[in-house]
């Protein structure tokens, strides 16, 4: 059955379209749902031997490494442990960073997942200002100042601290010939690998702004509710954190009766049974669409990219890995807004989120 009925049907060339429009306006800093953020890569690693700590920040949890680099570049992980991480405000955050920092690290890789200005920190190395807070979080004291800055200060010694948000950080987990990367989970972003100036540098687009595509009834409900109404509406779409919402809406107004849903891993495994048929084709349908949406995002990437013959992602996300025939869907919308096979590739990156905090120093 084309699970798609239950749905109305979107005009995914469109959407591609209206997607690359956004993206060069966004590039030539006109008005735009998208962003331009220029992150400046160093020209040679910040450290290229001795004892550093990567951070990851953002999600959840978090996950805090140690790693030594002998002279001859052979990487020694020494310490790594993950837990919650608490809700975060100035006070909070620089008790989080004294209780995990080593005194004997020389520098600081931190995969920052919250809204910054890129900037460059003194030791050349990439930092960023926080510039909005994120979920439960409320960042009193952290809005407005330099992230760096503040885990020099928590670690009372002045080193480098390279600052990147998730997207830029997957950017630079892979061997260094990926084009692009992909964060489809509980958030959904896409970012830039290119050169300019002849310089390399990663671009963080803000996919889930992105806003010209059509908005129905459902979305119109999920943003009135959101932390942000009126912002991310791409993002209230695809993500993971708002479809088993959308689920709970759409069966209502289609008089599906199905106790409701809480978490995007609850749609996918309803999209495998076959009990409640109604429910399970629903389930598929919404998450097609999600995938079918991100394939349009990423054929307008690859398009604005000049169509190269290979376009590797980094691609990181429950959903994207785990949900319910996904990445398989965004490979079959590709090929159908006419992306030439084989020509995209989204790959995993084993522990991609720590070993992007560590590239920001060492790539």
């Amino acid at each position: 059955m084309n699970t798609t009925v239950l749905l109305p049907p979107l005009d995914y060339r469109e959407i591609t379209q209206n997607f690359i429009a956004e993206l060069e306006q966004a590039e030539q800093r006109k008005p735009s749902s998208l962003s331009y953020h220029v992150h400046n890569l160093s020209q040679k690693p910040i450290v290229t031997e001795g004892i550093i700590q990567g951070i990851v920040i953002g999600g959840t949890n978090y996950i805090v490494s140690t790693q030594h680099i002998s002279s001859h570049g052979k990487v020694t992980i020494l310490e790594e442990k993950t837990g919650i991480l608490p809700l975060l405000d100035l006070s909070t955050l620089i008790s989080f960073l004294r209780e995990h920092k080593d005194d004997r690290a020389v520098a600081v890789g931190l995969n920052f997942g919250f809204g910054m200005t890129p900037r460059t920190g003194p030791f050349g190395e990439m930092d960023g200002v926080a510039v909005e807070a994120s979920k439960e979080h409320s960042f009193t004291g952290i809005l407005g100042k330099d992230i760096g800055d503040i885990v020099r200060q928590a670690f009372a010694k002045n080193i480098p601290v390279a600052v990147a948000n998730d997207t830029i950080c997957l950017a630079l987990a892979g061997d260094g010939t990926e084009s692009a990367s992909l964060i489809a989970g509980t958030g959904f972003n896409l970012g830039i690998v290119t050169t300019e100036q002849k310089k390399k540098v990663v671009i963080n687009i803000e996919a889930g702004n992105f806003n010209k595509f059509p908005h129905d009834e459902e979305l119109r409900i999920i943003d009135a509710q959101s932390e942000i109404p009126g912002a991310y509406l791409f993002e209230k779409v695809i993500s993971g954190k708002y479809l088993a919402t959308f689920f709970n809406a759409k069966a209502k107004s289609l008089g599906i009766s199905h106790s409701p849903l809480t978490t995007s891993q609850e749609l996918s495994k309803l999209s495998h049974e076959i009990n409640d048929a109604k429910a399970n084709q629903l389930a598929r349908a919404i998450m097609e669409r999600s995938a079918f949406l991100v394939a349009a995002a990423i054929a307008g990437l690859y398009k604005y990219r000049e169509e190269p013959d290979s376009f590797t992602i980094i691609g990181e996300g429950s959903l994207l890995w785990l949900g319910w025939g996904y990445k398989e869907n965004i490979y079959i919308q590709l090929k159908l807004l006419g992306i030439p096979e084989n020509a995209v590739t989204i790959r995993h990156v084993k522990d991609s989120s720590i070993n992007g905090a560590f590239g920001l120093l060492t790539k």
